[in-house]
This record gives C-alpha cells, sequence and structure tokens, in this order.
C-alpha cells in the first residue's frame, strides 16, 4: 500500500475536487491502481487530496499509468457520438444511450455511466434539444465533448508536466486551456481586466481540466420537474453544487453515496419571501436546525462541505462562484 499525497489537487475549488474525484475514477480501471481511495489531508492552508492505493506505488507511476489511460480516450464513444450535448434532440439521445446501454456489461459500463451523466431526454428546451448536464457551461464557439476529446489528444502528446502540475502543484496556470467554468479564479470579468476578456488568452491547467472532466460520471442525471443532478440543488434554472470532504479513505462506490446525500434539504419560502418571488431557502447546513441530517453527514466522516453556485458573470457565460464552507464537522460538534 502506498500514499500519494496530491498537493495540487485542493478542496476548496470546485475543479480541484472534481479533478480528485476524476484520478479516483481513473485508477479504478487502471490495473496497477485499481482498488484505490481517496481521502483529504489538511496542509498548506487547504484540505488536499491523498490517493491512498492498494499496492506500492509511487507518483511517477501515476503519473504514467495515467498518461497511457489518455491515449486513445479522444476516441471514446461518448466523446465522438457528437460535439456538443445541447444540440441533440431528445430522440438522438435516446437512440445513443440505448446504444450505451447494450453495450454495456457487469465489468465494463463506462459508456453508459457517461451518458447517465450528460441529461435527460425527458428534460427539453423549446427548440426540442435536450438540457444538458450543468456542467456542461460551453457557449459559442465552445463545444463540451469536442473540446474534451482535443483536450485529451494534446494531454497524450505532451502532458507528463501537466499531470505532474495538476497533481502535485503548485498551479502555474501557463496554458491557454479553457478551465470550462469549474474554476472560479480563472473568470475574466470586464470591469477588472485590463483589457477585453475576449482579446485575453485563456489560463488554465489542462490536466487538471481533463481530471475534472473524467470525474462527469459520477454526477448522474434524472428527471423530477426539471433536470436533477446527484450533487446539485436546483432552483428554477439554477444550480447550486455541493461536494463534501472527510478523512478516512473512502473507494469509489462510496464516493458516488456520498455525494447523493451532502445537498441540503430545500424548503419552501414563507409567504412573505414568496410573495418578492423568492421560490425557495436553502439553509447553511451548519446552521440548519434538523440534527438529524447533521447528524448524518458527522455520522458518514464528513468533515466539511463545500457549495458554489453556478452564474452568468455576463449575458454568455456560465461558471462557478468562489464557493464558501457551508458545514464544518468542529462546528456542527459545538452547536
Amino acid at each position: 500500500m502506498s500514499r500519494i499525497e496530491l498537493r495540487g489537487l485542493r478542496a476548496n475549488l470546485p475543479i480541484g475536487a472534481m479533478a480528485a474525484f476524476g484520478c479516483l475514477r481513473i485508477c479504478q480501471r487502471l490495473p496497477e491502481f485499481r482498488g484505490s481511495k481517496l481521502a483529504w489531508e489538511s496542509g498548506g492552508g487547504a484540505d488536499f487530496a491523498v490517493l491512498v492505493t492498494p499496492r506500492e506505488s509511487s507518483p511517477a507511476a501515476l503519473v504514467s499509468a495515467l498518461l497511457e489511460d489518455v491515449k486513445g480516450a479522444a476516441e471514446r464513444h461518448e466523446l465522438t457520438w457528437r460535439d456538443q450535448i445541447k444540440t441533440a434532440s431528445s430522440g438522438e439521445f435516446r437512440a445513443e444511450t440505448q446504444k450505451a446501454l447494450q453495450a454495456a456489461t457487469a465489468q465494463n459500463r463506462e459508456a453508459a455511466d457517461w451518458f447517465a451523466a450528460f441529461g435527460s431526454e425527458l428534460e427539453n428546451g423549446k427548440d426540442g434539444k435536450i438540457e444538458s448536464t450543468p456542467f456542461d457551461m460551453s457557449v459559442a464557439r465552445q463545444r463540451f465533448l469536442a473540446d474534451a476529446a482535443k483536450l485529451a489528444r494534446g494531454l497524450a502528446d505532451d502532458g507528463f508536466d501537466s499531470y505532474n502540475e495538476a497533481l502535485f502543484g503548485p498551479w502555474k496556470y501557463k496554458d491557454d486551456q479553457h478551465s470550462l467554468g469549474w474554476d472560479p479564479t480563472t473568470i475574466k470579468l470586464g470591469a477588472f481586466t485590463y483589457k477585453a476578456p475576449t482579446a485575453m488568452a485563456n489560463s488554465g491547467v489542462r490536466a487538471a481540466v481533463w481530471l475534472a472532466f473524467e470525474s462527469v460520471p459520477l454526477f448522474p442525471c434524472f428527471y423530477s420537474s426539471g433536470l436533477q443532478v446527484r450533487a446539485f440543488v436546483r432552483s428554477r434554472r439554477e444550480y447550486a453544487f455541493y461536494w463534501p470532504i472527510w478523512r478516512a479513505p473512502i473507494g469509489l462506490e462510496v464516493l458516488g453515496s456520498l455525494l447523493g446525500v451532502t445537498p441540503p434539504a430545500v424548503e419552501e419560502a414563507p409567504a412573505e419571501l414568496a410573495a418578492q418571488g423568492v421560490t425557495a431557502v436553502y439553509k447553511p447546513l451548519r446552521l440548519d436546525p434538523r440534527i438529524r441530517h447533521r447528524a448524518e453527514l458527522a455520522a458518514r466522516g464528513v468533515t466539511a462541505v463545500y457549495r458554489s453556485e453556478r452564474f452568468k458573470p455576463n449575458k454568455y457565460l456560465f461558471s462557478f462562484r468562489t464557493p464558501e464552507l457551508v458545514f464544518a464537522g468542529a462546528v456542527a460538534a459545538v452547536a
């Protein structure tokens, strides 16, 4: 058994947590890392990810295995069935999903898991196109699937340094790589930049974006009065993403379960707020008077929960906001 500190993957950034989840998911299809578990440890002012492997290994071996895995990723069916999810009709999406289900086996349901997380054919816009996962914040010339395939090809060619940067830090943000709205630190707001954002190069960490992209199948979509997604709370068409932090190493199946119980309950807005157009009230978990849910999180080993809203910094873009800590185990214990 080995313990590999992934100090580049910070808990207090959506993309950092997603990249840690994606790394764990990839490990389950790598023979030498299958059975790995993920934990978080405090250090350097923020929690960082720790990968606990079932066999002796090393950071260099992990990077080499991830590099090998990304080769050919651009040709996988889930990335090539079309360039963009949100332009698919419900009929087309249903047909592609059925293909993935028919090809799935008990040992390999990779493509089926991706399609379950892409969206639902039951939620359509006025144009008849499906509503895609809230992780898909692509606009204009961006293409969620095609851009991911392009990123995979680039990493397969020369991704060694980028994987090292993403996993072990520090993040230098020197890559001309869009962070897909998952990294609030890369938002370019025109009122606060030295020139027009459209004239500025992207700044990101390529391998971090890819690892985060690989976490998407952990967040399946389903329909219930609109598109609902694991680990998200939805109010009308707005989403808030919640993710947990814990200490004891856990496997992929436990992580999936934990993501499903992390978001707080939603209460209907009081009459006086409803009259002002407020439809729901979200209670921060550490202030939530319903001790049962708080106790459940503590019983599951959750030490913190972060929340990040998806918002529009302008009329075109979507992005996650700077996250807020909404539950801290130490605070809950003395509340």
